[in-house]
């Protein structure tokens, strides 16, 4: 039974990464056939002690009580029920932490993440061009969006891309596989899905991944690296030239930016500037605790006058404000604690400052949205964070 139980966990670990660049719904269901899976398994005494030997582990449950403890304080809780069904994506990490995969399972999880990614990125790319119509047009049983990219949302779709891209260049530069010509395809791919369509984090983690690397593996040849980043800065020049979306896109942060928010004439502050001033107001009235869990989005419908509705805009798209409304320097701290300790993990092995990639670039991430809360790609994050934290260098 147990040979059974481990070899299924093998085949749906693989699954996960076929699922997450294509469906919520089917990465919904195979978390939790992993889940029923952990639990049939058993052996919880070593699961709780490989869980009790790990900081960044204690650091998530840590937040989890933190959260139910904000229950205690403040006076609005109206979307506490959100919040917890989305800290309950976080008992993935020890899920996935205390299985016994095999080195096996690792690489070919990775592979079918890439691939499934490559094929994502042909087929928005085909869309976009006009190539193919919306996959929705093929499947009466897809309902049509038009922020779907491909298979999912563009602004999810183009951090998976951002991610993929990192890996595979790590994987191409330090020679972790054969097959150097597909790594070539997929990163090209890759760059071509992320800036001809739209979703900035992506972009962003694509330059400071591609600046890294350049730096990192230059920093001995002045003339390489400037030869690299011009190279880089080139790229980013002729895509702002040939892509409209892009063009478009950077055109309107600039100005926001130059115009400390003012989208323009007529035209409403732009509300990432409004949930940055009128947050930090706040926690400055209550910086050690907070305004309690599941207050942020009905303290602003209610108090924030700026044009703006906020009744669709529970998070400030800013994890760390998002967690400091709420709960605290403390809640912040704990948050900080959990990628502080999974960095380090990372670091102290082989080829660790490449592995420390991830979690400083989903740091990054969580400077423009509450990606630490958002299924798919708190899912991604954790199921790639297994994989680097696992996979065994040769």
């Amino acid at each position: 039974m147990s040979k059974i139980v481990n070899k299924a966990q093998q085949l749906v670990f693989i699954l996960l990464g076929i699922t997450i660049p294509t469906t919520i719904a089917g990465t919904n269901m195979v978390i939790g056939f992993l889940a029923l899976l952990w639990i049939i398994e058993g052996n919880f005494k070593n699961k709780f002690n490989v869980i009790k030997s790990s900081k960044w582990t204690l650091s998530i449950f840590g937040l989890i009580v933190m959260y139910g403890l904000g229950m205690l304080w403040g006076d609005i809780h109206l979307n506490a029920d959100w919040q917890f069904q989305r800290l309950a994506l976080l008992l993935v990490f020890p899920v996935l932490g205390t299985m016994n995969l095999k080195q096996e399972t690792i690489r070919n999880g990775v592979v079918a993440f890439l691939i499934t990614t490559f094929i994502s990125a042909i087929v928005s790319i085909a869309i976009n061009n006009n190539m193919i119509l919306p996959i929705d047009e093929y499947f009466s049983f897809i309902n049509y969006d038009w922020r779907i990219s491909a298979f999912i949302k563009y602004n999810y779709h183009n951090v998976l891309l951002s991610l993929a891209f990192t890996t595979s260049v790590y994987i191409l530069i330090e020679k972790k596989s054969k097959y150097k010509v597909a790594l070539v395809l997929f990163i090209i791919a890759y760059a071509l899905s992320i800036f001809t369509e739209r979703g900035r984090a992506g972009q962003v983690i694509f330059n400071l991944s591609a600046l890294f690397y350049i730096i990192y593996y230059n920093r001995k040849n002045f003339l390489r690296l400037l030869a690299f980043i011009i190279l880089l800065f080139s790229f980013q020049f002729i895509v702002y030239k040939t892509t409209n979306v892009y063009k478009d896109r950077f055109d309107a942060v600039s100005n926001i930016i130059i115009n400390k928010g003012e989208a323009g004439k007529g035209k409403l502050e732009d509300i990432r500037y409004v949930f940055v001033r009128e947050s930090f107001n706040r926690i400055l009235q209550k910086p050690i605790l907070g305004y309690g869990t599941g207050s942020f989005g009905t303290i602003f419908e209610n108090e924030v006058k700026s044009g703006h509705y906020f009744d669709k805009h529970t998070t400030p798209h800013n994890q760390y404000i998002y967690v400091w409304f709420e709960l605290g320097i403390l809640g912040l701290g704990l948050l900080l604690f959990i990628f502080y300790h999974q960095i380090k993990e990372l670091f102290r092995k082989k080829d660790g400052i490449h592995r420390s990639l991830l979690p400083l670039s989903f740091m990054f991430l969580m400077l423009v949205d509450s990606y630490f809360f958002i299924f798919i790609l708190t899912i991604a994050y954790i199921f790639l964070y297994t994989i680097y934290s696992r996979y065994e260098s040769e």
